[in-house]
């Protein structure tokens, strides 16, 4: 145990014990834990300098159990990925970085409690027979390929059993959001389709997020062109004519990405569990931008204090280069509802290349040589989405701290998880 809290601090727990038993078996791993408290009370025995104690955990009605495993959490060390990837991500992380970075996870574990993408090709029997018995729903699952032959050539041998162990949890009842990495000459056209189709067949599969491979360094593959982008769109969109009528959703979905190469305007999703895969995150920007621009010539029809401009002066919103279209278009809502200026501030990748364009990966160092060649105003603020700096580290991928940033800023710096709280925390 790292941390204790509320009912189990209640119940005598203290950081460092080690639970030995949990309602009378050994625990694995913190979904013991976790299935355990969903029941209500449960019962301990842990070691506290060698010596066995037992003790009751009883969590009030609505109340967290207040217990913080080591291993980041999950009370085990994680499992880590057996394939060998030729557009693995990790692999072309710069030296240097935060050692998270470089972990290769491909856990279950972390699939179901926090929407991790897994490959299922380091499960045995005994970890299928787990997730069912739990019922560990949902999941999230890179697939990338139905056919074994090209899944194995993108993925190495691991990955050959894969379709089998997605088919049988399906079969279970469990409900899978499925992610396919796009190479093109690898996994584009009939392999593709039929990936697309045959994962629809299946019960459980909710829907399939498509992303563009990433990739520092062209070898055996190579980067997806606005040509490449073009075609999976015009795809996309017959499949999603199809789907919609057969299951009353779209099913499938190209990420912002593709839509942005082919200079398009990313529409709306129907899969909020792909959010995270960069689907639907510029529609959903440019509707918070529209509705605090619209909150806010609202709140001027009604004159009087509401009238006033909540704080002086201009802000830039950090973004990539690719997203700035449609960063540009929610300032110029912005603009003309607060009558001050607002501008796009895209900053090119130079961490991990140009070729990354998502904001979330930019590092410190570019945002700060940005700053100095194009300083701000002495009225103007900075506003940086959370993801760029995360709370629980304040600092971002090559170890700039949030102060330092501040600091580049002249202190006006707003870091925000969406437009509406950048506002609120700007107009407190």
């Amino acid at each position: 145990m790292v941390a204790v809290q509320d009912a189990a601090q209640r119940a005598g727990l203290k950081p460092g014990d080690c639970i030995a038993r949990l309602n009378g078996a050994a625990p694995q791993d913190v979904l013991d834990v976790e299935m355990a408290a969903a029941d209500g009370a449960f019962w301990l025995t842990v070691l506290r300098d060698g010596r066995p104690l037992d003790m009751v955990v009883e969590p009030r009605a609505g109340e967290w159990h207040g217990i913080s495993l080591g291993y980041d959490g999950l009370g085990a060390s994680p499992r880590v990925c057996r394939n060998r990837c030729r557009f693995c991500f990790v692999d072309q992380v710069p030296e240097g970085l935060r050692a998270a970075l470089s972990v290769k996870d491909d856990d279950y574990r972390l699939s179901f409690l926090h929407g991790n993408f897994m490959t299922l090709t380091n499960l045995d029997k005994d970890d299928l027979a787990r997730i069912e018995q739990l019922r560990l729903s949902p999941l999230y699952v890179s697939l990338h390929a139905w056919d074994d032959e090209a899944r194995v050539r993108l993925m190495g041998r691991a990955a050959a059993g894969s379709r089998a162990a997605l088919e049988r949890l399906a079969a279970a009842g469990l409900e899978l959001h499925l992610q396919v990495v796009f190479c093109p000459d690898w996994n584009d056209g009939r392999v593709l389709a039929e990936t697309v189709e045959r994962t629809a067949a299946v019960p459980g599969v909710a829907d399939l997020g498509i992303v563009p491979v990433s990739l520092a360094v062209e070898g055996d593959l190579r980067r997806v062109t606005r040509g490449d982008a073009a075609a999976v769109l015009a795809a996309v969109e017959q499949w999603q004519d199809r789907y919609r009528d057969e299951r009353g959703i779209a099913f499938v979905h190209a990420a912002d990405e593709f839509h942005l190469l082919c200079r398009r305007t990313p529409p709306p999703s129907d899969a909020p569990e792909q959010y995270e895969n960069g689907i639907g995150m510029a529609a959903l920007f440019a509707e918070e931008a529209a509705a605090v621009a619209s909150a806010r010539r609202r709140a001027a029809g009604r004159g009087g204090a509401a009238a006033q401009r909540p704080w002086a002066g201009a802000f830039r919103i950090l973004c990539g280069v690719l997203a700035e279209p449609v960063v540009a278009r929610a300032a110029e809502l912005l603009t003309e509802a607060f009558d001050l200026p607002v501008r796009a501030f895209p900053v090119e990748n130079r961490l991990f290349g140009p070729h990354v364009t998502v904001t979330g990966l930019l590092g410190g160092r570019e945002v700060l040589d940005a700053l100095r060649d194009d300083p701000l105003a002495v009225d103007e603020w900075l506003v940086a989405p959370r993801v760029f700096l995360p709370a629980e580290l304040a600092r971002t991928l090559d170890d700039i701290s949030e102060d330092e940033l501040a600091a580049a800023c002249g202190g006006r710096l707003a870091i925000a998880d969406s437009v509406r709280q950048a506002f609120a925390t700007l107009s407190g």
